[in-house]
C-alpha cells in the first residue's frame, strides 16, 4: 500500500474534520490541509509515518510494520503523559483500530520464515 492511499483511507474512515487530505497535493507539505481538529498533532504523527518508511513522495509504498510499530509508540507516550487531552487519546485511537485493520491483511499474508518459527516454538501450522 502506497503512503497516499493509506492515508486517504484514514481519512476516509475517521473524517476530513481529523485528518483533512489534500487530495491533489504532490508534496509531503501540501498534504494536509491546515482545518484539522488536531492539526499539530495529526501533521506531525503524517510526517513521521513518512519519515519513518522513508518515503520519497506521496506513493511510496510504505512498510506495514514500521508504521504499526511507530503508531504503537505514538500511543504509549499519549497514555503515560499525564495531561493528555482526551480526545487526541480516543483519535489516536482510532488511527490505530483502523491501521490495525487496513495494514493487517497486508501484513498477515507476509510468509513466516523459517527462523522465525524457530523463534516462536508455540506457533503451530495449521
Amino acid at each position: 500500500m502506497t503512503f497516499r492511499q493509506y492515508i486517504h483511507h484514514l481519512a476516509k474512515k475517521i473524517g476530513l474534520h481529523q485528518v483533512p487530505v489534500v487530495l491533489d497535493a504532490t508534496e509531503i507539505r501540501y498534504f494536509l490541509a491546515e482545518d484539522a481538529v488536531h492539526h499539530e498533532f495529526v501533521t506531525t504523527l503524517v510526517r513521521d509515518i513518512y519519515k519513518k518508511n522513508m518515503c520519497g513522495h506521496l506513493d511510496a509504498v510504505i512498510d506495514n510494520r514500521k508504521t504499526l510499530s511507530l503508531l504503537g509508540r505514538v500511543r504509549a507516550a499519549l497514555l503515560a503523559g499525564n495531561n493528555t487531552d482526551i480526545c487526541k487519546i480516543r483519535l489516536m485511537n482510532q488511527l490505530c483500530e483502523i491501521s490495525s485493520e487496513i495494514l493487517s491483511g497486508e501484513y498477515q499474508q507476509e510468509p513466516v520464515t523459517s527462523s522465525a518459527q524457530e523463534e516462536l516454538p508455540e506457533r503451530v501450522n495449521i
